[in-house]
């Protein structure tokens, strides 16, 4: 088999080229969305060889967390909920939606609760796939 690495590869260039709708691959918006959480929770599954996005995700929530200041209880699941609204609130742009869908696994499972369990079913289902 692949391994978590090689399918966070794969499903890398599928993103890629699916969002350009290079070759025969073409993505809409909300399937640039999918397609990227799913290559998020490989990244996670992948382990220190992609930590760089539960970085930029840790950076991300911190960075909104203290925007609001230390009198305000705005915690990751509030973080999760605000970045889940912006992907699909704002005006669509496959590269916004790719870069955010990408770190939405890791956002939720730091929420913890019903949107950790979205992770833990994706998880599931990637590893027997994958591996």
């Amino acid at each position: 088999m692949i391994g978590f690495t090689g399918g966070a590869v794969v499903m890398t260039a599928y993103l890629v080229l699916g969002a350009r709708g290079a070759w025969k691959i073409k993505l809409g918006h909300e399937a640039v969305i999918v397609v990227a959480f799913i290559t998020g929770q490989l990244y996670a599954q992948a382990g220190e060889t992609f930590s760089f996005l539960k970085d930029m995700s840790g950076g991300l929530s911190e960075a909104i967390q203290s925007s609001f200041g230390s009198g305000a209880n705005f915690g990751a699941g509030a973080v999760a909920i605000l970045v889940s609204v912006l992907v699909y609130g704002l005006k669509p742009s496959k590269f916004r939606n790719g870069v955010l869908g990408l770190m939405l696994p890791a956002l939720y499972t730091a929420a913890g609760g019903m949107l950790a369990t979205v992770t833990h079913v994706i998880s599931n289902l990637t590893g027997t796939v994958v591996a």
